[in-house]
């Protein structure tokens, strides 16, 4: 299993968490990073990327995310 990095957790975490306070739980509710209240959300890019990766969260063809099932 591969370390991952306490401040990064902190970040998926934090993106998850705005994600579902902003109901985006499909393709058709999905949000983009600057809808959901990140401050800086090109600091938050590698975080995205991993929850997409992982399968946490999804991404849509126009740079939307949603929290996948």
């Amino acid at each position: 299993m591969a370390f991952i990095h306490p401040i990064l957790t902190m970040r998926m975490k934090k993106i998850i968490y705005l994600l579902d306070k902003a109901n985006a739980h499909s393709e058709e509710s999905a949000k983009g990073i600057n809808e959901i209240g990140l401050m800086n959300p090109n600091f938050l890019r590698g975080a995205v990327r991993m929850l997409v990766t992982k399968g946490i969260i999804s991404k849509t063809h126009n740079e939307k995310y949603y929290i996948s099932k």
